[in-house]
């Protein structure tokens, strides 16, 4: 259990010392907001050419090559809210880290990092019991921000990538 700082969002908040924080990255797909760990997330990547390739996942856009390696982007649209986002150059590649696998997130902007304290965000089994892919409510501004636990929310695209790779 961390001792203060920055911590973990699946570590239940009745676990957690009263000075901590939840670091997360907010970003916008439509009209909602979304966020994930920022421990999560690399860096923010501008749009760019994004390769299609065939996949049995309708979130997954296609590929970019990053710096030298192969990256599957994901259409935050296609898994947020069930349709596809425009390709826009003023859109943005949120290159994240779930497991051992790097992904890019094809979000429409990302809004801010910004440290949450306890008391700003409620944890989604004590509002929707159930929902792995959501860890968090968080409060933010006027409205709120739906936080995902990356290891769940992408299960669907990384265990094609995984079968994928075990060809």
């Amino acid at each position: 259990m961390p001792d203060s700082g920055t911590i973990k969002p699946n570590i239940p908040k009745q676990d957690l010392p009263a000075n901590a924080t939840l670091t997360v990255c907010i970003f916008r797909v439509g009209q909602r907001l979304y966020c994930l760990p920022a421990a999560s997330v690399e860096y923010v990547y501008p749009y760019c050419e994004i390769t299609p390739v065939p996949h049995e996942a309708e979130s997954i856009e296609g590929v970019i090559n990053l710096r030298g390696s192969i990256v599957p982007v994901i259409d935050m649209g296609m898994k947020c809210e069930q349709r596809p986002l425009e390709r826009d150059p003023a859109h943005k590649l949120l290159v994240a880290r779930v497991g051992s696998h790097r992904i890019a997130l094809h979000v429409e902007g990302v809004m801010d990092v910004i440290d949450v304290e306890a008391g700003g965000w409620e944890e989604t089994d004590a509002i929707l019991p159930g929902i792995q892919v959501l860890t968090g409510i968080i409060k933010y501004q006027d409205g709120l921000a739906l936080l995902y636990d990356p290891e769940h929310f992408f299960d669907t695209e990384l265990a094609e990538r995984e079968h994928a790779q075990k060809k």
